[in-house]
Protein backbone atom coordinates (compact mmCIF):
# COMPACT_ATOMS: atom_id res chain seq x y z
CA UNK A 1 0.00 0.00 0.00
CA UNK A 2 1.18 3.62 -0.85
CA UNK A 3 -0.04 6.05 1.20
CA UNK A 4 0.25 10.05 -0.20
CA UNK A 5 2.94 12.15 2.18
CA UNK A 6 2.01 15.78 2.46
CA UNK A 7 4.89 18.54 3.76
CA UNK A 8 4.84 19.63 6.67
CA UNK A 9 6.00 22.97 8.20
CA UNK A 10 9.43 22.03 10.26
CA UNK A 11 8.27 24.87 12.88
CA UNK A 12 5.26 22.60 13.85
CA UNK A 13 6.83 19.46 12.76
CA UNK A 14 7.38 18.48 16.88
CA UNK A 15 3.18 18.05 16.80
CA UNK A 16 3.90 14.70 14.94
CA UNK A 17 5.58 13.69 18.15
CA UNK A 18 2.16 14.23 20.12
CA UNK A 19 0.02 13.23 21.93
CA UNK A 20 2.15 13.36 24.86
CA UNK A 21 1.58 12.91 28.45
CA UNK A 22 0.98 16.24 29.94
CA UNK A 23 2.26 16.74 33.28
CA UNK A 24 1.74 19.84 36.40
CA UNK A 25 5.22 20.93 37.60
CA UNK A 26 5.08 23.21 40.66
CA UNK A 27 7.80 25.00 41.74
CA UNK A 28 8.38 27.09 45.11
CA UNK A 29 7.27 31.24 44.65
CA UNK A 30 9.06 33.67 46.34
CA UNK A 31 7.28 33.72 49.46
CA UNK A 32 7.47 29.40 49.74
CA UNK A 33 3.81 29.11 48.39
CA UNK A 34 3.34 26.94 45.48
CA UNK A 35 3.44 27.67 41.38
CA UNK A 36 2.07 25.83 39.13
CA UNK A 37 2.73 24.87 35.22
CA UNK A 38 1.04 22.97 32.45
CA UNK A 39 4.01 21.13 30.70
CA UNK A 40 4.11 18.11 28.13
CA UNK A 41 7.61 18.36 26.62
CA UNK A 42 8.81 16.13 29.42
CA UNK A 43 11.11 12.64 28.98
CA UNK A 44 12.61 10.40 30.90
CA UNK A 45 16.44 10.04 29.68
CA UNK A 46 18.19 8.11 32.40
CA UNK A 47 17.05 4.86 34.49
CA UNK A 48 20.44 4.80 36.64
CA UNK A 49 20.48 6.74 38.10
CA UNK A 50 16.50 8.10 37.15
CA UNK A 51 16.76 11.11 35.36
CA UNK A 52 14.01 13.27 33.58
CA UNK A 53 14.40 16.42 31.53
CA UNK A 54 11.77 18.70 30.59
CA UNK A 55 11.95 21.62 27.95
CA UNK A 56 11.25 24.88 29.34
CA UNK A 57 11.31 28.40 28.19
CA UNK A 58 13.75 30.49 29.57
CA UNK A 59 11.18 33.67 30.44
CA UNK A 60 8.77 31.47 32.10
CA UNK A 61 8.37 32.43 35.60
CA UNK A 62 8.24 28.71 36.46
CA UNK A 63 11.89 28.16 34.98
CA UNK A 64 13.26 31.32 37.23
CA UNK A 65 11.94 29.91 40.65
CA UNK A 66 13.08 25.99 39.67
CA UNK A 67 16.65 27.93 38.93
CA UNK A 68 16.68 29.84 42.40
CA UNK A 69 15.13 26.34 44.05
CA UNK A 70 16.73 23.26 42.27
CA UNK A 71 14.12 21.60 42.91
CA UNK A 72 10.14 20.73 41.55
CA UNK A 73 7.72 18.40 41.32
CA UNK A 74 5.93 16.63 38.55
CA UNK A 75 2.15 15.90 39.33
CA UNK A 76 0.73 12.84 36.36
CA UNK A 77 -2.90 14.38 36.25
CA UNK A 78 -5.96 12.34 34.71
CA UNK A 79 -8.44 13.83 32.36
CA UNK A 80 -10.58 15.17 35.16
CA UNK A 81 -8.23 17.83 35.23
CA UNK A 82 -8.19 19.01 31.92
CA UNK A 83 -9.59 22.53 32.45
CA UNK A 84 -7.04 23.18 35.43
CA UNK A 85 -4.31 21.73 32.91
CA UNK A 86 -5.56 24.10 30.45
CA UNK A 87 -5.40 27.56 32.57
CA UNK A 88 -2.24 26.29 34.26
CA UNK A 89 -0.57 26.63 30.59
CA UNK A 90 -2.28 30.00 29.73
CA UNK A 91 -2.14 32.05 32.32
CA UNK A 92 0.94 33.59 34.22
CA UNK A 93 2.35 32.89 37.78
CA UNK A 94 3.96 36.22 37.58
CA UNK A 95 0.54 37.86 37.65
CA UNK A 96 -2.25 35.39 39.30
CA UNK A 97 -1.49 32.85 42.37
CA UNK A 98 -2.64 30.11 39.86
CA UNK A 99 -2.57 27.60 42.78
CA UNK A 100 -5.47 29.16 44.45
CA UNK A 101 -7.48 30.23 41.17
CA UNK A 102 -7.08 26.01 40.04
CA UNK A 103 -8.16 25.59 43.23
CA UNK A 104 -5.73 22.57 43.84
CA UNK A 105 -4.75 21.50 47.40
CA UNK A 106 -1.31 20.32 48.52
CA UNK A 107 0.62 17.48 50.00
CA UNK A 108 3.99 17.53 51.53
CA UNK A 109 6.64 15.19 49.89
CA UNK A 110 8.99 13.83 52.12
CA UNK A 111 12.31 14.37 50.45
CA UNK A 112 11.50 18.11 49.19
CA UNK A 113 10.39 21.35 50.19
CA UNK A 114 8.32 21.77 47.17
CA UNK A 115 4.94 19.75 47.66
CA UNK A 116 2.50 17.64 45.16
CA UNK A 117 -1.21 18.38 44.30
CA UNK A 118 -3.20 16.18 45.97
CA UNK A 119 -5.53 14.09 43.19
CA UNK A 120 -3.41 13.59 40.94
CA UNK A 121 -2.68 10.03 38.97
CA UNK A 122 1.41 9.91 40.37
CA UNK A 123 4.47 12.17 41.56
CA UNK A 124 7.67 12.85 40.76
CA UNK A 125 9.93 14.80 43.43
CA UNK A 126 12.90 16.28 41.40
CA UNK A 127 15.94 17.65 41.79
CA UNK A 128 18.07 20.12 38.94
CA UNK A 129 21.12 18.71 37.98
CA UNK A 130 21.84 20.90 34.97
CA UNK A 131 20.41 22.76 32.46
CA UNK A 132 21.31 22.52 28.32
CA UNK A 133 20.27 25.68 26.58
CA UNK A 134 19.01 25.12 23.44
CA UNK A 135 17.47 27.62 20.56
CA UNK A 136 14.30 29.82 23.29
CA UNK A 137 14.52 26.80 25.82
CA UNK A 138 16.63 25.40 28.22
CA UNK A 139 16.31 21.56 28.89
CA UNK A 140 16.66 21.01 32.36
CA UNK A 141 17.86 17.68 33.84
CA UNK A 142 16.65 16.88 37.26
CA UNK A 143 17.23 13.89 39.26
CA UNK A 144 13.78 11.67 40.36
CA UNK A 145 14.44 11.08 44.22
CA UNK A 146 10.88 10.12 44.92
CA UNK A 147 8.51 8.91 43.46
CA UNK A 148 4.51 7.55 43.99
CA UNK A 149 1.59 6.02 41.98
CA UNK A 150 -1.72 5.29 42.92
CA UNK A 151 -1.85 1.61 43.23
CA UNK A 152 -5.24 0.79 41.80
CA UNK A 153 -4.04 2.39 38.78
CA UNK A 154 -1.10 0.14 38.11
CA UNK A 155 -0.34 -3.44 36.83
CA UNK A 156 2.80 -4.66 37.55
CA UNK A 157 4.25 -0.76 37.69
CA UNK A 158 2.46 0.40 34.43
CA UNK A 159 -0.72 2.22 33.64
CA UNK A 160 -4.17 0.29 33.90
CA UNK A 161 -5.50 2.39 31.02
CA UNK A 162 -8.47 1.24 31.33
CA UNK A 163 -8.36 3.12 34.82
CA UNK A 164 -6.18 5.52 34.71
CA UNK A 165 -6.80 8.09 32.22
CA UNK A 166 -3.42 9.98 32.05
CA UNK A 167 -3.90 13.42 30.23
CA UNK A 168 -2.23 13.80 27.15
CA UNK A 169 -1.64 16.99 24.85
CA UNK A 170 -2.51 16.61 21.24
CA UNK A 171 -1.29 20.30 20.44
CA UNK A 172 -3.20 23.63 21.37
CA UNK A 173 -6.63 23.53 23.24
CA UNK A 174 -7.06 19.65 22.35
CA UNK A 175 -6.03 16.95 24.93
CA UNK A 176 -7.19 13.05 24.62
CA UNK A 177 -6.37 10.07 26.85
CA UNK A 178 -5.60 6.44 26.11
CA UNK A 179 -7.95 3.59 26.85
CA UNK A 180 -6.32 0.79 25.29
CA UNK A 181 -3.02 -1.63 25.51
CA UNK A 182 -1.61 -3.12 23.27
CA UNK A 183 0.81 -6.21 22.82
CA UNK A 184 3.00 -7.16 19.50
CA UNK A 185 2.34 -11.08 19.09
CA UNK A 186 5.77 -11.68 18.52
Amino acid sequence: MVFQMIEVDVEEAYLLLHPRPVVLVVSLREDGSPNVMACSWITPVSEEPPYIALAMWRENYSYQLIMRNKEFTVNIPGYEHVNQVWMAGTRSGRKVDKAKILGFKFIKSSKLKTPYIDGCLAYLGCRLDKTVDIGEISLMIAEIVEAKARKDLLVRGKWNLKKAKVLQHLGGKVFTYSEKTLWPSK
